[in-house]
């Protein structure tokens, strides 16, 4: 099994040939990883555009059809590693149900009704619920660090959803419709963040490469998505989708969820979790810069003071889960963990 870089000493013993490559591969890993992040952060508004044309069923049947299209090869090479035996199953069918399923529903209902530069900047709280859920039921330490992590990345949404540290009941129909959207969005962080969890147990009971992880679960949520699709269409006819609306499907499908994910696996392999988690501000800072590049999003003090105090509570997370420099840790104990967010 392959291992991810020690550093420190242990680095410093590397012959002076090997160094020199190694140097240059961590570089390559390294703009693997912002790359990936970058096409992530993408999504938000490439989503946004595409719901200007299709319903969030029809978005995410067509989207995730064409990413297992994508992510074919990966699935046909690693098919016979995949377990069969019943519990298996039951473990990557609940995988596909909570990241693949109730999560997007939840998040493209929701970025229907709000900005994309709001989803954008919650997205970062996925590492918030994770850490709690991973305190809930993997039993793991919780620290002071983790729980004001939590603290002050609840504030950040909050400010997000309200604009405001008071409450704004009064708002009118398009701020109840977008804080319903951000309700919607944190909900299905929630459901990521237990896809997280669940694919923790997978990786270690299951022994199976990351990529092929998501490319069996993602592939598995067609059995419910490609009926929803049929059923949306049957009711309210087929959708009439302008140029802008193919290219953000097909960003989306093969930039984000096939190439996305290809990268960061490749780049893990080489980079450390730990090392690699600051590469993470990336998708909150990029998606809102989208937004309001590609969209004109408007961003309030409140909107700016809580993705800034999400993106203090990530940086928490990581000081307080950062591991030792000498430690050597597999590579599929770091790829899906605490610092993962996806889109």
């Amino acid at each position: 099994m392959a291992t991810s870089k020690a550093g420190g000493l242990a680095g410093q013993a590397v012959g002076t040939a090997r160094g020199a490559t190694g140097q240059t591969s961590q570089r390559t890993a390294f703009l693997m990883l912002i790359i990936g992040n970058v096409l992530w952060a993408g999504t938000y508004a490439a989503g946004k555009i595409a719901l200007e044309d299709l319903s969030p069923i029809e978005l995410n049947a067509l989207r995730f059809s064409l990413a297992a299209l994508f992510l074919s090869p990966a699935l046909i090479r690693g098919w016979r590693q995949i377990p069969r035996d019943r519990r298996s199953l039951l473990l990557l069918g609940q995988i596909a149900v909570m990241g693949w399923i109730l999560n997007k529903a939840l998040e493209y209902f929701g970025l229907a009704l709000s900005t994309a530069s709001d989803v954008a900047l919650l997205i970062a709280t996925e590492s918030i619920f994770t850490a709690l859920l991973s305190w809930l039921f993997l039993r793991e330490h919780i620290t002071r660090m983790g729980v004001l992590a939590l603290l002050v990345g609840l504030l950040g949404a909050y400010l997000i959803v309200e604009r405001g540290f008071v409450p704004n009941l009064a708002g009118g129909a398009a701020s109840s419709a977008r804080i319903i959207g951000d309700l919607l969005v944190i909900g299905s962080l929630v459901l990521e963040a237990a896809y997280t969890v669940r694919g923790k147990t997978a990786l270690s009971t299951l022994s199976l490469p990351p990529l092929l992880l998501t490319s069996a679960t993602l592939t598995g949520s067609l059995f419910v998505w490609i009926p929803a699709g049929v059923g949306t269409v049957i009711h309210s006819g087929m959708p009439h989708m302008t140029l802008a609306g193919w290219l953000s499907v097909i960003y989306m499908a093969g930039a984000a969820s096939a190439l996305g994910y290809w990268l960061w696996f490749q780049g893990l392999r080489t980079v450390d979790a730990s090392a690699a988690a600051p590469i993470l501000f990336i998708q909150p800072l990029v998606g809102a810069a989208l937004g309001i590049w590609l969209l004109h999003d408007q961003l309030g003090w409140a909107t700016l003071l809580g993705g800034g105090l999400i993106g203090l509570s990530l940086l928490l997370v990581l000081l307080g889960t950062r591991r030792p420099a000498s430690s050597v840790v597999p590579v599929t104990a770091t790829i899906i963990d605490d610092f993962t967010i996806t889109p």
